[in-house]
Order: structure tokens, then sequence, then C-alpha cells
């Protein structure tokens, strides 16, 4: 396979890294880089050019080292990785199946939004190293409100990089389905309350969450800005109503393999191939 493919089945240039991990990015992966800027393109499409093409620079560093530090924790918890996928949600990681203790899990859905965190770190010591001591006037403007648009390529970059990455902190964070809050709050919980239990407070939280995001949503909208925020509705409030009181399966037939599953990223889901 070369360097660089497209997968047409699945609609997705497709890399490799960090010992042949397949990385697949789907085009939709560029709908949420554009969307905040579609006001901006039928007003300003010069400046709404040049800010698109920074951000998406900066949401896909984001985005993919955010998916490495998964991949990095998982990879000494001693779990193996089995593709990475980029797409209109974000990012989620798959991992083989492994044998990570519960706590272990909590720390390799943690490892992403401590990457964001890391980063927004990196970009706020940038500006006041490299930017601050080069400006005329003295300015409080950088964690309070969009500079203007007068100031240069570089310290518009780093306030869009700290923004971005503190966001994806803390919409990560969440306690919310399929957020890497949910895992980490999840498994935090089950020594205390039961798989169950633990499942249906998290899935709670989610539907709280799933609800108030509407609010967030809508004022963007409002001031001309499209977002799309999670969590979603529907996994929360399976988790919420107990979808574990299923009834359980048929045993599978003898020929059939039973490790048959793969382990998806965020804590070790298991779904069906």
């Amino acid at each position: 396979m070369r360097r660089f493919d497209w997968d047409k089945k699945n609609d997705a240039l497709v890399f490799r890294v960090n010992g042949n991990i397949p990385v697949r990015i789907s085009w939709t992966f560029a709908i949420p880089i554009v969307l905040p800027f579609v006001h901006e393109w039928s007003i300003r499409p010069g400046d709404a050019l040049f800010h698109t093409s920074v951000f998406a620079g900066l949401f896909f560093v984001s985005v993919f080292l955010h998916e490495l530090a998964h991949v990095w924790a998982a990879r000494r918890q001693g779990v193996s990785t089995e593709r990475i996928e980029l797409y209109l949600f974000g990012g989620v990681v798959y991992f083989k199946r492994g044998v990570a203790s519960s706590r272990g899990w909590a720390w390799i859905a943690f490892a992403g939004p401590l990457a964001n965190i890391v980063l927004a770190a990196v970009f706020v010591a940038s500006y006041y190293f490299i930017v601050a001591p080069f400006l005329t006037v003295e300015s409080d403007s950088f964690f309070n409100s969009p500079p203007p648009r007068s100031i240069s390529l570089l310290e518009w970059t780093l306030w869009v990089g700290t923004l971005l990455n503190v966001a994806l902190f803390i919409l990560n964070i969440l306690p919310a389905y399929p957020l890497d809050g949910s895992t980490i709050a999840r498994h935090l919980l089950t020594r205390r309350f039961g798989t169950g239990r633990a499942a249906r407070i998290v899935g709670f939280c989610g539907v709280v969450l799933s609800i108030l995001r509407f609010a967030v949503i809508l004022s963007a909208a409002v001031s001309g800005v499209l977002l799309w925020l999670p969590p979603s509705f529907k996994p929360n409030w399976r988790a919420f109503r107990g979808t574990g009181r299923k009834k359980p399966s048929p045993p599978r037939p003898a020929t059939e393999p039973a490790d048959d599953i793969e382990w998806r990223g965020r804590g070790g889901w298991p779904i069906n191939k």
C-alpha cells in the first residue's frame, strides 16, 4: 500500500503511522471545519478562505494528536491499536482486544483530553513569549474575545489554537456517551456502583448534557456560527434506560470464533465486526 491511498469503499484518505497503524480520514471530516465560517464566506470570502485554511490545519492537528495520545496510552497498558478514524464527529480509535484494568482504560480515555490541554498550554506560552513582546499596546483580549481583524496571522492562529483545544478538552471530559469522559466516569464508578448502575449514571448525565447543548448551538447560530456539539441524545438515553437488561443473545455455534469482536476506542466498548 502506498504512503497515501484513497479508500473508495469508505470515501476516505488512508495513510499509516506509528507501527503501521492505518489512519482513515473521511470526507465528512471537512464538515465541522467549514461550518463555523459559512456566514463569513457570504460576506467576506477573502477572510473566510484565510480563516478556514488556518482552522483546518489546527483542527486536524488537535484531533489527530488527541487520538495518538489514546494510542500511546493504550500501548503502555499492553493494548494494541487496530486503526484510527477521523470523521464528521471528530476522531475515534479502534483497539484490539486487550487486558487493561478498569483504571487502565480510564487512563487511556483521559490521555486524549490531556493532549488537548497540553496543546492549549503550548499555544498560550507561544503567544506570551513570541507575540506579546512585540505588541505596541498591551491587550487582555487573548482569553476574553476574538482578536481584531488587523492582527497578524500568527496571533490569530495562536488564539484559535488555544480556544479549539480548550473546547476539545472540555467537551471530551464530559461524562456522556460516546465522549472520553463517559469511559473515565464509568470505569471509576463501576467499583462502587457496579457496571449497570455506573452506565446508567453516565447515561443520565449524558441525557441532561445533550439537551443543554442545544442552547449553545442555537446561541451560536443566532450569531452566524454553525456548530455541531456532542453529546448525542440516543446513546445516552439507551444507557440511562439500561440496555444491559435485554435478553441474552443465543450462544454462538461451535464453528463460530468466540473472539470475533473488536474493541472500540474510548475504553473498550465491544462491537461486532
